[in-house]
């Protein structure tokens, strides 16, 4: 858990408190002190939803945080209410990518949707101190429609930063990943496509095993590999009958989920987010990145913004596994390009990417948010 040990490393006392134990013991090992919080990552039960608020604002009063940082949707809007009940003097908000609901659709759910959300955004960002984005496009959107005040949000480019130490750049020839590929039934010269993440469809997994069964109809030099796992309390999670399907038709090798990612990248040539979901800066594609791939990803917020199009990547339309096959042979065609490109994205993990960088700039950030507030009381 790099954020906490850095923070730690900065003289402060972290508490993590998440929604359920499943890192209980990585939080503990990095040195903060772990506390559940009962949150429905789903729910919408408007009673339960309130309990969940009303319980975080009991875990704030009892632990006395100076500064609350939240990330992702939920504890977006409600960690701020809770903040302001508890008297948490500073709340910071971090926008990871504002989701499903903010592709545009049509249709009056998807329209009641958005601006029921846009609604919460809007109150809970006025009672933050600050909101900090990983892309402006949100920034932007939120802004454009009364869900972010003039006077707020912050781009802090890098995502969640990404720990470049950790990644092993020009090792696909090492007997380490040799031997993974040999563990996965793929030949040493063969041109792997990777993807990395939760198996939702609106990352693109149809568009990635189309794709696949494009390239494999017509040349077998170059293997897709799907690494990641279902995710059963998501409604737009692939189901097991469809993945049980695509398994059976023998397009693309599927690894289930995996821990070793750095390992799994080492073997990989080049690596895709052929996503249509509004995300903040995809985690897979730092860490690609740091790995010294060229990137493939959808024309998307956040994609983008790790994708220099012609520079260290290749940017494609949305929903169309017919490009992102041909991006996929381009690389795979030309060598020495995905070996420029692969440069250029290492040059950018190191440089922008880099998790010291990116938690610097928050601890810039809470310290003026603590000066202001000091000063604002003293007034």
């Amino acid at each position: 858990m790099p954020w906490i040990r850095l923070l730690r490393e900065n003289g402060y006392k972290v508490y993590a408190v998440v929604a359920s134990g499943a890192w209980n013991d990585l939080i503990e090992a990095g040195g903060a002190e772990y506390v559940e919080w009962k949150l429905s990552r789903s729910g919408r039960n408007p009673l339960a939803e309130l309990g969940s608020v009303l319980g975080l604002t009991r875990i704030l009063r009892r632990i006395k945080p100076d500064i609350v940082q939240n990330f992702h949707t939920k504890p977006n809007i409600y960690a701020p209410m809770a903040a302001k009940l508890a008297g948490v003097p500073v709340t910071v908000s971090t926008v990871t990518g504002l989701g499903y609901t903010f592709v545009e659709r049509s249709g009056l759910g998807s329209k009641l949707g958005r601006r029921m959300n846009l609604g919460m955004y809007s109150f809970s960002n006025r009672l933050a101190s600050e909101v900090a984005f990983q892309n402006p496009d949100d920034m932007d959107l939120l802004k454009a429609n009364n869900g972010l005040s003039s006077t707020k949000g912050k781009m802090i480019p890098g995502g969640s930063g990404v720990d470049v130490s950790e990644y092993k750049p020009n090792t696909r020839n090492s007997p380490e990943a040799l031997e993974i590929r040999r563990s996965l039934g793929i030949a040493p010269d063969v041109f792997v496509a990777l993807f990395v993440g939760r198996l939702q469809l609106d990352k693109g997994l149809v568009e990635f095993v189309e794709a696949a069964r494009q390239i494999k109809s017509r040349r077998k030099d170059i293997v897709f590999v799907m690494v990641g796992a279902p995710d059963p309390g998501n409604k737009r999670s692939v189901s097991e009958a469809t993945l049980a399907q695509w398994k059976s038709e023998g397009d693309v090798v599927f690894t289930g989920r995996r821990e070793d990612v750095p390992n799994l990248m080492a073997i990989a040539n080049t690596v895709t987010a052929p996503t249509f979901y509004r995300e903040g800066l995809p985690r897979t594609l730092l860490e690609a990145a740091a790995s010294g791939l060229p990137l493939i990803g959808t024309d998307m917020p956040g994609v983008r913004e790790a994708i220099n199009d012609g520079v260290n990547g290749i940017l494609i339309r949305t929903r169309d596994s017919s490009a992102l096959a041909v991006a996929v042979e381009e690389l795979a065609d030309h060598p020495a390009k995905a070996e420029r490109y692969g440069q250029a994205s290492l040059a950018r993990a190191i440089n922008e990417f880099d998790h010291r960088r990116v938690i610097g700039e928050y601890l810039k950030m809470y310290e003026q948010l603590w000066d202001q507030r000091q000063a604002a009381i003293i007034q």
